[in-house]
């Protein structure tokens, strides 16, 4: 039979078992204590063909920075091609033999060949694409090295992506570098998103190692922070000409600098939704910001980033999309497993039906058939079924049918990165006025292909974690979702446990999708896809 939204339905899911994190691994893992810390600090400006102003002064200024956080560095400015390679390997042996904290920094040109990317060196002569793995380092050395050495944690920076070096007499159909699989325990940052080139700028430093060496002495400032306010400040700089990137695979914390004042989570997180429920209607960038700066991994972050989005759209920034592969080319280690996905999702549209199968994930039997359709979207709310259910923009509950009300919470989001992280917490008042708190953990986990009876989609999983605070019971959920076709999910699964005994499991699939419309009805204010 059919009945009201999914959207209900997994609003019921969670409003009924009170659901509240479980941190992932690297949320709560600790720095191990006096870890040796190394570096590799590369500086190319000197190219025959062209010398850069800002490498050897870039890598000259991360190595100092490096070396008052306590790191043994390397450092190497021109790097001819046998120097690199040789530097490259050393590193990894280091590493392997001490166990310590890796750090990569390289700055100078780069450039990236079918989905694989390459390191140059100042004495590389390219006249066409068959020089390249002649006459360049190729990344998969560093990864390769890093991959034998499980130490617990490393961190890539890649301010690499100028312009062609080579002139007229070279050229590569792709631009700036090619996205990497981040491997177990490493933190890759990217200049600039994939496929697209960064400015080497015009004083003493580039843009990008700029904002990079103020943000590094921050003291206790998270690795997740740190690089997120230079994204900030580098987009805003460039008005979105470049906004930098990352990859992530960490599981253990790490900060450039000891500090971090301990924190009462509860009061943060109130004071925060506080502030966010002022300012999620703003017209004031300059507030948006300061929260964002304030927390970068916030509860509220991936909301106000989207609120931030929309009114430097309305002041005319055109920002940089990012070039990722198709499935089909993906190669393990060389680029994440991706579909060319532009970060972009579409909206909600009114008209828009979704049919679902629900069925008991234990014992594969049946439920029920659950149906939804899109009635109205008017400012940031989208109501299911002539209002019955109400989620935001996103598809997170606002409301629902037996009374239930959420504050605004990020379970979905508006942009999807493998091995992205955010946390999701929120307040589900009862119909009897009761008020629970509820927070949840998610990752990107990865991106495939999955057929359903709907059909067969490209799709980014999330995997999420979270606990019953007032029962002990715990949850486990991943959810499938295709933004570039939809905006509500394609399938989701959930586990309720207790301890190691599994108490109930669920799994709702699409069976059957039909496309609105139009998009937004009213003055809505948000003319981007939430």
């Amino acid at each position: 039979m059919r009945t009201s939204s999914i959207i209900v339905r997994r609003a019921a899911l969670l409003a009924a078992t009170f659901f509240v994190a479980v941190p992932f691994p690297h949320a709560n893992a600790a720095e191990p204590a006096k870890t040796p810390r190394h570096a590799l600090v590369i500086g190319n400006s000197k190219y025959p063909v062209g010398e850069l102003l800002n490498p050897r002064n870039d890598a000259s200024a991360i190595a100092e920075r490096l070396r008052a956080a306590g790191f043994s560095v390397t450092l190497k400015l021109d790097a001819r091609r046998r120097e690199l390679a040789d530097a490259i390997r050393d590193f990894g042996q280091i590493l392997d033999r001490d166990k310590g904290i890796g750090v990569f920094y390289y700055a100078g040109h780069a450039l990236q060949l079918n989905w694989r990317n390459f390191l140059v060196p100042v004495d590389a002569k390219i006249k066409k694409k068959t020089d390249i793995q002649a006459e360049t380092v190729d990344i998969s050395l560093l990864i390769d090295s890093i991959n034998r050495t499980r130490n617990p944690l490393n961190l890539i920076i890649l301010d690499a992506c100028r312009n062609n070096p080579f002139g007229p007499d070279f050229r590569t159909d792709d631009k700036g570098l090619s996205q990497l699989d981040a491997p177990p325990g490493t933190f890759i940052a990217y200049a600039t998103a994939p496929g697209n080139t960064a400015e080497d700028g015009d004083g003493t430093h580039g843009l990008y190692t700029d904002n990079l060496l103020k943000e590094m002495q921050t003291p206790g400032a998270p690795i997740e922070d740190v690089f997120k306010r230079v994204r900030l400040a580098v987009r805003r700089a460039s008005e979105g000409g470049q906004i930098p990137w990352e990859s992530t695979s960490l599981e253990s914390d790490f900060s450039f600098l000891p500090g971090q004042t301990p924190r009462d989570k509860a009061k943060e997180f109130e004071a925060d939704l506080a502030t966010w429920q002022q300012l999620r209607a703003a017209q004031s960038i300059a507030e948006l910001e300061a929260f964002i700066r304030l927390r970068p991994n916030g509860k509220f972050a991936e909301l106000a980033q989207f609120r931030l989005d929309h009114l430097l759209a309305a002041k005319g920034e055109k920002p940089i999309a990012p070039r990722t592969p198709t499935v089909e080319a993906c190669v393990p280690g060389s680029s994440s497993a991706s579909t060319a996905y532009s970060g972009k999702p579409v909206p909600f549209k009114v008209g828009e039906r979704y049919d679902y199968r629900r069925s008991d994930l234990l014992t594969g039997a049946e439920k029920e058939k659950l149906s939804s359709k899109v009635s109205k979207i008017e400012n940031d709310e989208v109501s299911f079924d002539d209002g019955k259910t109400v989620t935001d923009l996103f598809g997170n509950n606002v409301r629902a049918p037996d009374g239930r009300k959420w504050t605004p919470y990020q379970f979905f989001i508006n942009d999807y990165q493998v091995g992205k992280r955010w946390q999701a917490q929120f307040l589900v008042t009862l119909a009897d006025g009761k008020q629970v708190n509820n927070t949840f953990d998610l990752r990107v986990a990865g991106r495939e292909r999955i057929t359903l009876p709907a059909g067969t989609y490209d799709v980014f999983r999330i995997e999420a974690t979270g606990t019953n605070l007032s029962n002990g019971t715990t949850l486990e959920r991943t959810v499938w979702i295709a933004p570039e076709k939809m905006r509500g999910f394609v399938a989701m699964e959930s586990l309720v446990r207790r301890g190691a005994t599994v108490l109930e499991g669920e799994r709702i699939e699409l069976i059957e999708y039909a496309a609105g419309g139009w998009g937004f009805s009213g003055d809505t204010g948000f003319k981007s896809s939430y």
